[in-house]
């Protein structure tokens, strides 16, 4: 039989694709030719394709192969990067140093000096991100232990418990990644025998079998905020201050708010537990946590309602080198408040402010009642100070104050210095800095502050000053 002419187009397509097309002359043959012979015409250009031409359909293989080969990672020793970190800080307080001097300068001096010193601090805020996104790690490598930990404990204590991961991919520090892990797991131990309730229980007070306990980190007013929920039993109150009444932490007459009762739960030797055991009872455990958090520069608090559950929240610096900040005068001390903290800034006169009965000074700010609190008369600032500008900041639980000052006099990079390690803890800042003149300037610690201010204490900033 013949070869059709639909097999004989099919057959010139394929010889022209592979470089071989017959000669025009030749197409009346090639349709008269019989099947076996045009067979063997089809199969013979076919062996002989080019190495190049039969390697085409296989490209986007390679070209996978080529982004994998892209795709490398090199392992690293944390303490070059830390020696690079603490490098780059140092650079900036250079940087500092070098804008303190350019300021001094004839104003023609300074135009000319002005676009380098400005690209050199450009380029030094570009390396500290670049090497901070270096030691940045997610959280989720803490977060993916707690899921065994708390199916092995559900196991033990005869609970069923459903554990929720929210936040899995916030980043923080690397070395704040390792100091995370045992507080986390204290406190979902805390949770798991403390707080939820045997199945049973749950029942009888009309809550779902199975307890559920929320793991949740989130980036606020600069810091990393890990909370862990559980909608258990809550403090017993009762017998968590008898406790510490027996044990002389609280007087027998001494009378505490339910949150300060709460509070109790972070002193050392306490335990609610009826009998000790491998999970609790020995009295070890939250006190621990919130030394580590402290030592880190962090906070854990706890609120809690009873027969609805319990929270624990964690707060931590992002990290522990260099941050952004606002330098701020009071008086004549310089004060840094980190950038991610505040909302607003605007003129006290132009202001409406009220004071309370009980003395408490309050601002109406968009609509608000807001806090108001002197920077002079809570840190204690020396000179004379007149507070005609108020920096509504943002505190850990989400709520505004105010924070009257004398004058802003910047927003820069500023290296962490641990005060602990350099001098001692200071009520009302986290670290300290040392800004472009040598001097050393306290990091503001809003939550602190406030603090600070309810107790009315002052920090020693004479002493301070002649530490730095």
């Amino acid at each position: 039989p013949e070869v059709s002419s639909s097999v004989a187009a099919d057959l010139s397509a394929i010889l022209a694709k592979l470089g071989q097309a017959p000669e025009p002359a030749g197409e009346p043959e090639i349709a008269a030719a019989p099947t076996p012979v045009a067979a063997a015409v089809i199969q013979a250009p076919v062996a002989e394709v080019p190495a190049a031409v039969r390697a085409a359909p296989r490209a986007p293989a390679n070209d996978q192969s080529a982004r994998q080969r892209q795709a490398v990672s090199v392992r690293v020793d944390l303490d070059r990067i830390d020696k690079l970190m603490n490098l780059v800080g140092e650079i900036v307080i250079t940087q500092s140093m070098l804008v303190e001097c350019v300021r001094s300068l004839p104003y023609d001096v300074y135009a000319k000096t002005a676009e380098g010193i400005l690209t050199l601090s450009r380029q030094t805020r570009e390396l500290q991100d670049h090497v901070m996104a270096v030691r940045a790690q997610p959280v989720k490598a803490v977060f993916q232990r707690m899921p065994r930990l708390v199916r092995e404990l559900a196991q033990t204590l005869g609970k069923e418990v459903r554990l929720v991961l929210e936040g899995e991919n916030t980043e923080v520090d690397k070395t704040i990644i390792e100091e995370l892990a045992d507080p986390l797991t204290h406190m979902i131990r805390n949770s798991m025998d403390h707080g939820l309730e045997t199945p049973d229980e749950r029942a009888e007070a009309g809550k779902p079998r199975e307890g559920t306990i929320k793991l949740i980190a989130e980036h606020r007013a600069g810091r990393i905020v890990i909370s862990v929920t559980d909608d258990g039993r809550g403090i017993n109150r009762d017998r968590l201050l008898a406790k510490a009444r027996s044990r002389g932490l609280v007087g027998a007459d001494e009378r505490l708010q339910p949150e300060e009762i709460d509070q109790l739960i972070f002193a050392a030797g306490l335990s609610t537990a009826e009998q000790v055991s491998d999970i609790s009872g020995r009295g070890v455990g939250m006190d621990v946590v919130r030394r580590n958090v402290e030592s880190l520069g962090g906070r854990i608090s706890v609120d809690s309602e009873p027969g609805r559950g319990c929270k624990f929240t964690l707060a931590l610096p992002l990290t522990l080198a260099v941050l952004e900040g606002m330098v701020i005068r009071c008086g004549d001390d310089r004060y840094v408040i980190p950038i991610a903290s505040v909302i607003e800034t605007q003129h006290l006169a132009s202001t409406p402010i009220e004071r309370l009965p009980f003395g408490q000074e309050v601002l109406r700010w968009r609509g608000e009642v807001t806090p108001l609190y002197r920077l002079g008369d809570v840190m204690g600032s020396m000179g004379t100070t007149n507070e005609n500008i108020v920096i509504i900041a943002e505190t850990e639980r989400g709520n505004n104050v105010g924070i009257a000052v004398d004058e802003i006099v910047g927003q820069q990079q500023v290296v962490v210095k641990s005060l602990e390690a350099n001098y001692g803890a200071v009520n009302g800042a986290s670290a300290a800095t040392i800004l472009g003149d040598g001097l050393v300037a306290l990091i503001l610690d809003i939550d602190s502050m406030l603090r600070l201010a309810a107790s009315g204490d002052r920090p020693p900033q004479s002493d301070l000053k002649m530490a730095g």
